[in-house]
């Protein structure tokens, strides 16, 4: 039998599309605002793609990621403020039914006259693969571009097409991995190519002797060294997502920018407030677990004294090592990690004269005691 035109929203679906939404909401006017200022083009534009967009919702009428990436950004407050950008949304889907209703679905959306809808039927691949082969052959440069690229296989995802992707300068990619089937299929008979493909290596079959976590452990951390190789990528951040159904699914960003790094954490701490590195769907309800009372900070604290040991550092020093780690240097390393450790007499600080008790301005040096 065919695959369904619709199905039923799930629990991973239902938590990705939340990191998307979060995402989206952070990237708009900042993206936006480099747009303005760039210059290279006559008129200033933001491209969104959707490699994987299915039919644009599910069964019961929820919004599928299409629809979820326009309405992240006609909703938004800060749209009105970017009325001379041009934001071009591509939307690329293999099945030709599921195109159509994806149409029917786009058709019904009154949109502003600075958004542009592409949708093109085939492989994503192929497709997009070709926009880029034909940007890399005249020798342009990508407009700053976001990627989601969830695919229903993971055979349809290729790291070479990844990696000829991020090399353009001001472009981000959100893959979408479901570790428990690679995990499984691994060693497989006839996966060979795929796995090959999705890793651009053969190195996966250093964890077919592997079992259990450790072999979930090996791929994802072989998936995201594959990634940071690849052209300008400078950070690689995982998520985890688990299921009423015991799978395994993980969201991988990539980014070239800090500030791109900044940006998803913030959007996946909206999603877990307590440790911002995973998702966990109730057994009943779906909705978001919460693993403890409070966030703790402890990891963030033994990553500072990692980096700096008894030597003196600044504020700005912290927040470069903070970005590196799961925490937010704006909410989670002034108050809740360094004026902690300084009223626990952990920390020595000395604050120029005049300067306000507990706060850590570009100023302020410390170390630890």
């Amino acid at each position: 039998m065919p695959d369904p035109v619709l199905w039923e929203l799930d629990d991973h679906t239902r938590a990705k599309h939340r990191v998307l939404r979060a995402y989206l909401h952070a990237w708009i006017p900042v993206m936006g605002q480099q747009a303005l200022k760039v210059g290279n083009f006559s008129s200033p534009r933001l491209l969104l793609v959707d490699g994987f967009a299915g039919p644009g919702r599910y069964v019961g009428g929820a919004p599928g990621s299409p629809l979820i990436m326009l309405d992240a950004v006609v909703s938004h407050r800060a749209f009105p403020r970017l009325a001379k950008v041009t934001f071009i949304y591509l939307f690329i889907e293999q099945d030709s039914r599921r195109v159509a209703h994806l149409r029917e679905e786009l058709a019904k959306v009154n949109l502003p006259s600075n958004i542009e809808v592409r949708v093109e039927e085939g492989a994503f691949e192929k497709r997009f693969g070709a926009i880029v082969d034909d940007i890399t052959g005249k020798r342009r440069t990508l407009v700053p571009t976001f990627a989601f690229i969830d695919p229903f296989g993971y055979s349809a995802a290729s790291m070479s097409l990844t990696g000829r992707f991020l090399d353009f300068p001001r472009s981000e990619a959100l893959f979408f991995l479901p570790l428990s089937f690679i995990h499984r299929f691994v060693g497989r008979a006839g996966q060979e190519h795929a796995l090959d493909a999705l890793f651009d290596s053969d190195r996966w079959r250093e964890a077919i002797p592997l079992e259990g976590s450790e072999r979930r452990t090996f791929l994802i951390g072989l998936f995201e060294k594959q990634l940071m190789s690849q052209g300008n990528v400078k950070h690689v951040k995982s998520f985890e997502l688990h299921t009423r159904d015991g799978n395994d699914y993980r969201l991988v960003f990539a980014t070239g920018h800090d500030r791109g790094l900044e940006l998803m954490k913030e959007a996946l701490w909206s999603v877990d407030p307590v440790a911002g590195t995973s998702y966990a769907a109730h057994s009943e309800t779906g909705q978001l677990v919460l693993f403890g009372p409070q966030v703790d900070t402890r990891p963030l604290l033994e990553e500072l004294r990692a980096a700096f040991g008894n030597r003196w550092f600044t504020t700005t020093e912290a927040e470069q090592v903070t970005l590196r780690t799961d925490f937010l240097a704006s909410r989670h390393l002034k108050k809740m990690t360094l004026l902690v450790a300084e009223q626990q007499g952990g920390l020595e600080v000395v604050r120029a004269a005049g300067a306000r008790a507990g706060t850590f301005t570009d100023t302020v040096r410390m170390r630890f005691r």
